[in-house]
């Protein structure tokens, strides 16, 4: 079914009953949960909008026809005027764990810059909202109950978009009021066909980011110890996992590593213990749709199981820590840097302040980058299969809390980050401090930014233009590659090359379909919502008794923690995401 008509049906079905017999011609299903949770979407939306400031009641109680008013007579840049009073326009930005000395994501030179370049020339007061990564849902929440949600929220987590659905922090917006106050970021949407997904239960909410090469996730990184791989015998990196096995054991019989040759920190919260490789291929479609969602552990299923058994087995051979669970991430920077741990992970960036620490404390320590090779399939039945990062960005809605002036404002704040000037000076900075052209006129970054006064804060600013877009992009592959990789350092070549096989070899499992994207609903999984957070917790236990008990008792402490998690929520999301799925409610 196309998508256009997919999405009438269901805005007809959020109505009544009347829709059911639409539906059914196309597959659907006759759960009336559909339009139960619609109707609570709906209460829940009041319940927030009413806790705004009552002076923008009025103003946006029809975002389609209000703001499609409000566009200027001239599209884009050019039609943009000075607000007559100032708009405060609030943006939520995230505050990564950074090293000692990174700027506040939320106020430093280029959060300046902005207002400077943008909010005084608009009369618009831009302030960020900081979030920590991965905390987004309880701080849209409390903002949310407060009346105080920023103009927008946003997400990575396309299950995280629809929840904020249902909970009413968004507002449905015009698209002809925002292709004329924004048509170059409607422009770049159309271009990667992301105007197709700008719906959720029927209601038009989402703006979407674009994101470069979204058949791979190349950027992710795993730097390793080449020179302990090469120390234990080895000349490449061995992939499969009875080879890897023979390796770690080379490597601390050697005496190479600390205690435990893959350290090891607690598991827990969004995107923990990804399946994919352990996955059979091709995927039995109603399995994927039904637990293929990365953002929630899926404990009870055969993939699930195989990767939970592999860890199982590195635990008792002494290769993880005896008490990982007890451990925070900082133990994983601390233990590679130490010359304790085999690897570390990270996304790459010019600038790796783990990678400054590591060859002050090794100077010796030689490093490469775990590549994927391609399509392989290895001697315990395993695959490299991997999820890729698609098409899809930052997921965007206006809060059901803005007023139609700051909609307006934020259009307007995309439109002018959108522009490639700007945007390159927010990726790049400025020339001789941020970065420097090579020999071939392409821009370098200044892998050591610290002390300036336009130091940019995590990732070369990403948190700010990720509205925009998720990865920086010159255009060409290897431009973007040398772009990310990190320099300066005794194995930076070395790193290219690493990074370059990566990418080369995820685009042929791509193309090989041992490359899993997840399945994006179109109407709101309330099942999700109301466990996903328990589910983490409970994941997080299970998987420990799980993981540290005995080979021998594998079996039977992973049936008992298989039940207690399909209790405990996750057979209702099975059951809810089944009958979205018969409906035929998935792209």
């Amino acid at each position: 079914m196309k998508k256009n008509t997919l999405q009438k049906l269901l805005a007809v079905s959020l109505v009544g009953a009347m829709a059911m017999g639409s539906l059914t011609a196309c597959g659907g299903s006759d759960d009336a949960s559909t339009s139960s949770d619609s109707a609570k979407t709906e209460t829940k939306k009041e319940d927030t909008a009413q806790k705004a400031d009552t002076s923008s009641t009025d103003s946006k109680a029809d975002a389609s026809t209000d703001t499609k008013a409000d566009a200027p007579a001239v599209a884009g840049i050019e039609g943009f005027t000075a607000f007559d009073e100032q708009v405060k326009l609030r943006i939520p930005v995230y505050q990564r764990a950074t090293p000692n000395g990174a700027p506040d994501a939320a106020n430093n030179y280029w959060t300046e810059w902005v207002q400077k370049e943008f909010g005084d020339k608009y009369n618009i007061d831009v302030e960020y909202v900081p979030f920590a990564r991965g905390q987004e849902n309880e701080n849209y929440a409390l903002l949310a109950a407060s009346g105080e949600l920023p103009v927008c929220c946003f997400e990575y987590d396309y299950p995280d978009v629809t929840m904020y659905q249902n909970e009413g922090y968004f507002q449905t917006y015009d698209i002809d009021w925002f292709k004329q106050i924004a048509p170059t970021y409607w422009a770049n949407m159309e271009a990667e066909t992301l105007d197709q997904y700008t719906e959720i239960n029927g209601e038009n909410v989402l703006l979407i980011g674009t994101r470069p090469y979204g058949k791979t996730n190349y950027q992710f990184v795993t730097f390793y110890r080449k020179d302990w791989m090469e120390a234990a015998g080895y000349s490449e990196y061995p992939s499969d996992p009875a080879d890897l096995l023979e390796m770690y054991a080379k490597i601390t019989e050697l005496g190479l590593c600390g205690d435990h040759v893959l350290g090891g920190t607690k598991v827990e919260g969004n995107g923990v213990d990804q399946n994919y490789a352990y996955r059979t291929y091709p995927q039995d479609e109603l399995t994927w749709a039904t637990t293929g969602d990365y953002s929630i552990p899926a404990l009870p299923t055969e993939a699930q199981k195989k990767l939970l058994q592999w860890n199982n087995k590195l635990y008792n051979l002494g290769y993880i820590d005896d008490e990982y669970n007890t451990r925070t991430a900082d133990f994983a920077i601390s233990d590679f840097v130490s010359g304790k741990c085999f690897t570390y992970s990270c996304y790459a960036t010019n600038n790796v302040d783990v990678l400054n620490q590591f060859y002050e404390s090794n100077s010796d320590g030689k490093l490469g980058i775990i590549t994927n090779n391609g399509p392989e399939t290895y001697s315990d039945g395993t695959c490299n299969a991997f999820r890729p990062n698609g098409i899809f960005g930052e997921y965007i809605g206006f809060s059901s809390q803005a007023t139609e002036d700051e909609m307006k404002a934020f259009a307007m704040y995309l439109e002018w980050m959108s522009q490639e000037d700007v945007l390159f000076t927010l990726q790049w900075g400025f020339e001789g401090i941020n970065f420097n052209y090579d020999e071939n006129g392409n821009p370098v970054s200044v892998a050591d930014q610290s002390g300036l006064a336009e130091q940019q804060s995590h990732n070369n600013n990403v948190d700010m233009w990720c509205l925009v877009t998720a990865t920086r992009s010159l255009g060409d592959v290897d431009k973007d590659i040398k772009a990310i990789t990190p320099t300066g350092y005794p194995d930076s070549e070395q790193f290219f090359k690493d990074i370059k096989k990566n990418y080369e070899g995820q685009l042929a499992c791509y193309d090989a379909g041992l490359a899993s994207p997840d399945c994006m609903f179109t109407v709101s999984i309330a099942a999700s919502d109301e466990y996903k957070e328990t589910l983490w917790t409970t994941y997080a236990t299970l998987r420990d008794k799980v993981v540290m008990g005995s080979e021998a008792d594998f079996e039977k402490n992973y049936e008992e923690a298989k039940q207690q998690y399909l209790d405990a929520g996750y057979q209702a999301i099975i059951d809810e995401k089944k009958a979205a799925y018969e409906a035929g409610y998935f792209n």
